[in-house]
């Protein structure tokens, strides 16, 4: 969706994101994308994007060009199943056979996720999406049919991307599709992430001998707005409790957080069927990991999930806001803060390694910049070089075991509700020509990860 365009090309079926950015304002809580990015001449919106579709063999001989060691990518859904069941499109399964190859004669590792929130609308309207246990089959079934594809020549999976986004922002807040906006069908879609992650690993170990895989996690640090305040403190761990716990706890503890279980009573016990399947479902622990922010102890204030008794906010006791403020407003940059979170996941679940595999800035008033001014990106830069350099602490000194780690973005996309209007890309899109130009960050990048000599 982000970067792929080609929306109905092929063969492929309609999604739920198709559906929120070309019928705006029709989704139960009416949000819309930013500006109605439709398909008009000047915006054209999430139906082209970034057009990868097309021109992934020169988008992956740039990530080359960058030294990238490793790609990245999601496989969408509705390429491979139009209705997310039922008859497989070929030319889904080929189009995403010939990108593999194409990465790995670049010398490149290929790592791909099965699910990254573009839902066939079909399983929308037909059971409620991830609100119902009947996506669990289906989705299982999916992941087979792509590791029967590609798994002879990809390694690194991902199951499910940022389960607490699509859940929290599409079933809780109505922000992201399919624009609902019930906290137990985000404790639903929670859980029904779980099985359908299980279900998918239990077809991966009979297809994928010797692969990995996990789900990707978006982890902020929290901070406790007072420090020597014991609530404060307790709000923070609350807060990564919500927020990571939720997913990642069922698969290495087996249970949710208590202190989730304890404020939200209609989130179900996890059953020992499922503590089963889940236990050793994670070769690796996938990091997304872009900001941290305050957590202040406040009875009775609610999440999109339910009840959690904190607040948010980026804004500390002295007045003072936490770190350098990005074009998102959920997005400060406090590279300490990528540490800590590091070896947060290193010392609760003890993974053999962690792979960031998201991490990046967008520059603020990026999209009224000149040309100029959006090349010489020196605030990402200076993101990159101390998140890199936090890093490269957690692993050497904190010795956090640190695989890999994955830029977000290779070029400005489509990001979401946001549109055209927030720029991750380490590379300038043009989206009238679909013209690359690379940033500063792309140099830095580069040069960063250069092999040696």
């Amino acid at each position: 969706m982000q970067f792929e365009g080609a929306y109905l090309e092929d063969g492929k079926g309609w999604s739920i994101w198709d559906t929120f950015t070309n019928f705006p304002g029709q989704c139960p809580s009416g949000v819309m994308v930013h500006e109605n990015a439709t398909d008009t001449i000047r915006l054209r919106k999430g139906n082209v994007a970034c057009d990868f579709y097309h021109l992934y063999p020169q988008d992956l001989r740039l990530a080359k060009r960058l030294h990238a060691k490793n790609f990245r990518f999601s496989v969408a859904w509705t390429r491979i199943f139009p209705k997310g069941d039922g008859p497989v499109n070929q030319a889904g399964l080929d189009y995403y056979s010939k990108m593999v190859d194409t990465i790995l004669e670049l010398g490149m590792v290929p790592a791909v996720t099965l699910y990254h929130w573009d839902l066939p609308e079909e399983l929308q309207r037909r059971f409620g999406g991830w609100n119902s246990r009947e996506i669990v089959p289906i989705f299982a079934n999916y992941s087979a049919t792509v590791f029967n594809a590609l798994g002879d020549r990809v390694i690194y999976w991902t199951t499910i991307n940022e389960p607490k986004t699509f859940c929290w922002e599409g079933y809780g807040t109505g922000m992201h599709a399919p624009g609902i906006r019930d906290p137990m069908q985000v404790a639903n879609c929670s859980m029904n992430v779980l099985y359908a992650h299980a279900a998918a690993v239990k077809q991966f170990r009979k297809i994928v001998p010797g692969g990995k895989i996990s789900m990707n996690l978006n982890a902020e640090w929290s901070v406790p707005f007072d420090s020597n305040s014991e609530q404060d403190q307790e709000a923070a761990q609350r807060k990564q409790d919500f927020e990571v716990g939720v997913y990642a706890d069922p698969v290495y503890f087996g249970q949710f957080p208590d202190s989730v279980r304890a404020r939200v009573p209609y989130l179900p016990e996890i059953p020992d069927d499922l503590a089963r399947d889940l236990a050793g479902s994670f070769d690796y622990f996938a990091l997304n990991q872009y900001t941290s922010s305050y957590a202040k102890y406040s009875d009775g204030s609610d999440s999109a999930l339910g009840r959690c008794d904190y607040d948010v906010t980026h804004t500390g006791k002295d007045g003072l806001i936490l770190g350098e403020q990005g074009d998102s407003g959920w997005l400060y940059s406090l590279p300490w803060g990528f540490r800590k979170v590091l070896n947060y996941v290193n010392d609760r679940y003890k993974p053999a390694e962690i792979s960031i595999t998201e991490n990046g800035f967008n520059v603020k008033g990026e999209s009224f910049m000149t040309l100029d001014e959006i090349t010489h990106d020196t605030q990402r830069v200076k993101y990159f070089q101390e998140y890199i350099r936090n890093a490269v602490e957690a692993a050497v000194y904190d010795n956090v075991p640190i695989s890999n780690y994955h830029a977000w973005a290779l070029m400005d996309n489509f990001e979401w509700t946001d549109g055209y209007s927030k720029h991750f890309g380490v590379c300038y899109t043009n989206f009238t020509t679909q013209e690359r130009i690379l940033k500063a960050s792309a140099r830095y990048l580069a040069n960063t990860f250069a092999p040696a000599k």
